[in-house]
């Protein structure tokens, strides 16, 4: 793992911890956020120090997430804290939101019980094939594949030609 170039406090670290859980409460097969090595593994890695240009998705330096940390004061009643930061701070409240997202479902154990919990067939990110794996192949003799009775025709792009309106009679 690459060695992150800033790091926050441990009272800041709760605090970020607490965030995280209260923006994504886990239900089902999903872990809290905090379980997950987000903060080690996304978020140190994402965020810049302050004054690195240009300032990446999701638009935060390592210094304005500590500044979303200290108005967000401690991790007691999380919730209520986090509502204020979206009413009187929306852009850094977006910022916090993104990285708690973005970070939450690229972790491996949310993958995992998105497929247990929702979608059996998804695999995370990149999906170059989308799909592909959970669709069963081409069957030419399967009559929804491939339609006995054709409809419709094929015209080759050289032959189109506009339909021009009548113009209307009197």
């Amino acid at each position: 793992m690459e060695q992150a170039h800033w790091s926050l406090t441990g009272e800041e670290r709760r605090t970020l911890e607490a965030a995280l859980d209260a923006l994504l409460p886990p239900s089902g097969n999903f872990p809290l956020p905090s379980s997950t090595g987000i903060i080690d593994d996304f978020i140190y890695r994402r965020l810049e120090p302050s004054g690195s240009l240009p300032v990446p998705y999701p638009g935060l330096t390592a210094d304005d997430l500590k500044a979303v940390l200290r108005r967000l004061d401690g991790p007691e009643n999380m919730t209520a804290a986090l509502e204020r930061l979206e009413a009187e701070y929306p852009v850094a409240f977006k910022g916090l939101w993104a990285l708690a997202v973005y970070g939450y479902y690229s972790r491996p154990e949310v993958i995992e019980a998105i497929q247990q919990d929702h979608a059996p067939a998804y695999h995370g990110a990149p999906l170059p094939l989308g799909y592909a794996h959970a669709i069963e192949p081409w069957n030419p003799d399967d009559p929804l594949q491939n339609p006995r009775q054709l409809r419709g025709s094929f015209i080759p792009t050289s032959a189109v030609r506009r339909v021009m309106k009548e113009e209307s009679r009197p």
